[in-house]
């Protein structure tokens, strides 16, 4: 019985986007690149590459689904000849002349296939994938990093209002200060209500 690859599949540039798929020893790449079109919703239509990778994400050997001078045919390549790890990478490059989507690749378990399932096949999605005709390098990777960054923008200009508000009471306050300072009662004094007769010049009174 053959044996089964379980890849997690994620994108370069976008995160909280997932597919768990598995591919058969004796899948091409091919087939794991259709399946993989399919579980992103990508029309499959433009050429693609698989390149194995190292440990630190680095492509080496390529897979490509169209001719292409050094690479190897991805529709004659069993996707079990080269893999060597038990956490074997692969990188995977989507239409590099326009859209140039780059997505990883990672075994996460290997097991042997069950009778009746047909492999390639998707068994987990988690978020929901970009358009294909986005550009990658414009997204933003958090859904609701829009909405937050409104929500922050919103409360910065609240900010302002208050910062301004501040400064108003303030103005008030030194000016309030000022008068307190001339004028110990807060209050302007009408001389012509001073008694004269009540001013003491200096003289101790009895």
């Amino acid at each position: 019985m053959s044996l089964v690859f379980r890849f997690k599949v994620t994108f370069e540039e976008v995160d909280d986007v997932e597919r768990i798929i598995d591919v058969g020893a004796k899948n091409t790449f091919r087939d794991f690149h259709n399946t993989l079109q399919e579980a992103i919703g990508f029309d499959k239509k433009r050429s693609a590459s698989f390149y194995k990778a190292n440990d630190s994400w680095r492509g080496d050997e390529e897979f490509c689904t169209d001719p292409k001078p050094n690479a190897k045919a991805a529709g004659a390549s069993e996707l079990g000849k080269f893999i060597d790890d038990p956490h074997q990478k692969f990188l995977y490059n989507y239409d590099a002349a326009e859209g140039d989507w780059h997505l990883r690749a990672e075994v996460i378990k290997l097991f042997r296939a069950e009778v009746g399932t047909i492999y390639p096949c998707v068994v987990k999605s988690i978020g929901i994938a970009p358009k294909q005709f986005t550009d990658p390098k414009t997204i933003i990777n958090d859904p609701s990093a829009k909405l937050f960054k409104e929500a922050d923008s919103l409360i910065e200009g609240l900010h302002d209002e208050f910062d301004d508000e501040d400064e108003d009471d303030d103005e008030d306050e030194d000016k309030k200060y000022e008068k307190d300072e001339f004028n110990l009662f807060g209050e302007e004094i009408d001389e012509s209500e001073i008694d004269e007769s009540q001013i003491n010049d200096g003289e101790p009174i009895d």
